[in-house]
């Protein structure tokens, strides 16, 4: 799958990229058809949760998102977590400080994972 943005590019120039990633992901997530996408990623991570809740919302596979935080992130969401949190495409979303769970209370906590 092709990078949906590199760093330091305009969000502007990244909305062709990005759709050309989502496109890939279209493709990987309907060719294997996976039961759980876990995930911890960067932007790359965006298309194929997209296109995971996508397909699980019309039925044709049933896999389901789980997205941990990096453990850098003490304070604030990286922007792959803020997108996943706030669009809530990840059914489970770790973080792995308890000051972020203070800061998004859907998240789970379970210590440090990674």
């Amino acid at each position: 799958i092709p990078r949906s943005r590199e760093v330091g590019q305009s969000f502007l120039s990244s909305v062709p990229t990005t759709l050309k990633a989502l496109w890939a992901a279209v493709a990987v997530v309907l060719d294997h058809q996976p039961d759980l996408v876990l995930m911890n990623g960067p932007g790359t991570c965006i298309p194929i949760a997209a296109a995971a809740w996508l397909f699980r919302l019309l039925g044709v596979c049933g896999g389901k998102v789980v997205y941990v935080e990096s453990i850098a992130r003490v304070y604030r969401l990286s922007l792959s977590g803020k997108i996943l949190y706030h669009a809530r495409l990840a059914h489970t979303f770790f973080v792995q400080w308890e000051e972020l769970l203070q800061r998004y209370p859907r998240a789970t906590y379970a210590g440090r994972l990674m």
